[in-house]
């Protein structure tokens, strides 16, 4: 028998407890809403009000963090294939610097999606991350259908297939 599980469950609750009411995240669970400032706009996007019944891809970095760099080019590459197709990439900054400072960092990267700055963290603290890159992959329906604790090679044949896949699913957003 585990007896560490009643401890961890108990530390889960008194931690939910402690920093409010917290929704939990995971495969299958409604994607959390979020509030970011469109870089490319200066306008202040929500997940809800700007990729509902979209395919999109939740990716979450920092301008130093040395594996997002790395994975920039993968997100680039999807976006170009698949974002004519209907993927979206939100891909939102928690740099504490202000957004241009961010903006002028992703300049030199040129990329095909979307680039979104949160500097207060908020973002952290719904999807409960606990590094960068982080990325999540909501359906049409809102719903996580994937979580991605590091950088990832999203541009691969595999990758590709699942959101191919969730692209052909055009059922109704709920």
């Amino acid at each position: 028998m585990n007896r560490s599980l009643p401890f961890l469950t108990t530390l889960a609750l008194v931690g939910t407890a402690a920093c409010g009411s917290v929704a939990p995240i995971g495969i299958g669970l409604p994607a959390p809403d979020f509030q970011a400032v469109d870089l490319r706009t200066g306008d202040s996007v929500s997940l809800r009000a700007n990729y509902a019944g979209e395919v999109t891809l939740v990716n979450i970095w920092a301008t130093w963090c040395e594996p997002c760099k790395e994975e920039i080019p993968a997100l680039d590459s999807l976006a170009r294939i698949l974002g004519p197709k209907g993927l979206r990439i939100a891909a939102v900054s928690v740099d504490v610097s202000d957004s241009s400072a961010v903006s002028e960092w992703i300049a030199d990267y040129d990329v095909a999606f979307d680039v979104l700055h949160d500097q207060e963290g908020s973002i952290q603290r719904a999807y409960l991350t606990t590094g960068v890159p982080e990325s999540f992959l909501i359906d049409r329906r809102g719903k996580i259908v994937r979580i991605i604790y590091s950088a990832h090679p999203w541009a691969s044949p595999s990758n590709q297939r699942i959101i191919e896949q969730l692209l052909a699913d055009d059922g109704p957003a709920s």
